[in-house]
């Protein structure tokens, strides 16, 4: 088989996951005190599963604080089994295998066989891909997402066609429905695809644009049913830009880890909202707060905030020994990505456009909201990516 050594490490992505969630994290699990369903996805799938609707209790209030694509896949798994950890490990598992395997396909087509099958390799044993199958949090499956993207645009940006512009925007949609920080990334294509393409770029992008956009109406459409007012996928943009106004005013001494900005945050939240009796979750409690935090922002202090965000984006974690973890192996790897990237011939700079256009857009938009360290989970395979060639030409330069 042409691509059996991918699929091998492609078992070893799984392997490797499975092992991290069976073996290591109940461990990890139990010193740490860690919640496995921080952002209640897993209460919010059963409920689902059990025919009450998207909210986190029978008879509940409609939940519009979270995006819809994680639940949902999650009740589908539920509504077979009934609630499972584990049963969300082995799908995560797949998902981390899947994505190494996408990783290898785009690498492929970028650089040697030996350097994808290297990425690849690197991508199914990394430490901060493997945290997050263990756990009923979405960076997994918006790190497949984001993965299939990256693919997807390189193919759409070789040569730009109607059924690749559907393709890439419906998958954009998904990824907006995981994650809604994508929203805005269409629009920042549309430059890049203007100069490479002219008018059939334009003409391509719009319709990218427009399928994003009808992927996401019909989840519009139920919040606009629920709540009266237009959201496209989800509040929590005045909760997240608290919590980035917090980091930016507070760092680097605020602390090491996410409970001391959580908190300052968490007490200006409070404030803001006592006097309108409001909740973040409510559409007018995150407005309310959006509006708060935009009013506080000054040129400097974006800037400011902008670059502390940035910086946090890359380890902030729940302690500061995780932090330091994460921040080592996120720093190690942006390094490598940078240095390898520089030392890229012009055509192949050219033909990594659309990824690079990916990974800032998403870096910059993140950073522009809050810096938590998990955010920099999803773009692990596309760093590796562009670090795996000077990787490959130390492995074949050393004795």
């Amino acid at each position: 088989m042409h691509h059996a050594a991918a699929l091998k490490l492609s078992a070893l992505a799984f392997a490797a996951s499975l092992t991290f969630s069976f073996l290591l994290f109940p461990a990890l699990r139990e010193a740490q005190h860690l919640n496995v369903d921080p952002d209640r996805f897993g209460a919010l799938a059963l409920n689902i599963a059990q025919g009450h609707g998207f909210a986190y209790d029978p008879g509940g209030a409609p939940v519009v604080e979270r995006a819809p694509l994680y639940g949902y896949l999650l009740a589908g798994l539920f509504r077979v089994g009934g609630y499972s950890l584990a049963a969300v490990q082995i799908l995560q598992a797949i998902f981390h295998a899947a994505t190494s395997f996408m990783l290898f396909l785009l690498a492929l087509r970028l650089w040697d066989r030996p350097t994808a099958l290297l990425a690849q390799t690197i991508f199914a044993l990394h430490p901060v891909a493997l945290w997050y199958t263990a756990r009923i949090w979405t960076e997994t499956t918006f790190t497949l997402l984001i993965a299939s993207l990256a693919l997807v645009l390189f193919i759409f940006f070789e040569s730009p066609s109607f059924k690749r512009s559907v393709i890439a925007g419906f998958l954009l949609g998904l990824s907006c429905l995981t994650k809604p920080v994508m929203l805005l990334f269409p629009v920042a294509l549309l430059p890049l695809l203007t100069i490479r393409f002219k008018m059939a770029g334009v003409k391509n992008g719009m319709l990218l644009l427009l399928t994003t956009l009808l992927t996401i109406l019909p989840w519009t459409m139920r919040n606009y049913f629920v709540t009266q007012s237009v959201v496209p996928v989800n509040t929590s943009l005045g909760f997240n830009l608290v919590q980035g106004d917090a980091i930016g005013e507070a760092w680097p001494w605020g602390g090491a880890g996410t409970l001391e900005y959580w908190n300052i945050a968490g007490r200006r939240v409070d404030s803001v909202l006592a006097s309108v009796n409001g909740r973040w979750q409510s559409v007018e409690g995150d407005r309310k707060l959006v509006r708060v935090s935009l009013a506080g922002w000054s040129a400097s202090f974006v800037a400011r905030r902008f670059l502390a965000n940035f910086c946090t984006f890359w380890y902030l974690s729940e302690s500061g020994m995780k932090s330091a973890v994460i921040g080592c192996l996120q720093g190690i790897v942006l390094l490598l990505s940078f240095l390898s990237y520089r030392r890229l011939h012009r055509t192949a700079r050219n033909a990594l456009s659309p990824i690079v256009a990916l990974l800032v857009y998403y870096v910059f938009a993140t950073s522009m909201v809050v810096g938590w360290g998990r955010y920099s989970a999803p773009i692990v395979p596309l760093l590796v990516l562009l670090a795996s060639p000077i990787i490959e030409r130390w492995r074949r330069s050393s004795p």
